[in-house]
């Protein structure tokens, strides 16, 4: 009995370290690789790219124009009745209006902006 214990002892006390030195050697892989990625980043960005030009992000105003055919109704009261044999004109044309008196507005404030309009 003494000696099935004392066997399994060695095996348990010799497996350990192989474990660990197992262990070790994969934590030791894995950081030269993330070392190596980090080098190659740092090779594709550099700092001196980054310095010289700033980030600027881009972003967008959207604007939903919640009644179109109401707001041509009433600005144009022609359009009550067009708005009932193509609704999908008068929309699309109150849309443009609208781009157009924001871009002359940005414009008159010296604003640089492109004004489009997509169809979602």
């Amino acid at each position: 009995m003494n000696s099935i214990l004392l066997i399994s002892a060695i095996i348990v006390l010799t497996l350990l370290p192989c474990y660990l030195l197992r262990q070790v050697k994969l934590t030791k892989q894995t950081l030269a690789q993330s070392e190596l990625a980090r080098s190659q980043l740092e090779k594709m960005i550099t700092f001196e790219e980054l310095n010289n030009a700033p980030y600027t992000p881009k972003m967008r105003v959207m604007i939903e124009i919640h009644d179109p055919l109401e707001l041509a109704k009433r600005e144009q009261p022609l359009t009550k009745y067009l708005s009932q044999l193509a609704p999908e004109l008068i929309i699309k044309k109150v849309y443009e209006q609208v781009a157009a008196e924001i871009e002359e507005g940005l414009k008159e404030k010296q604003v640089n902006a492109a004004i489009t309009i997509d169809k979602y």
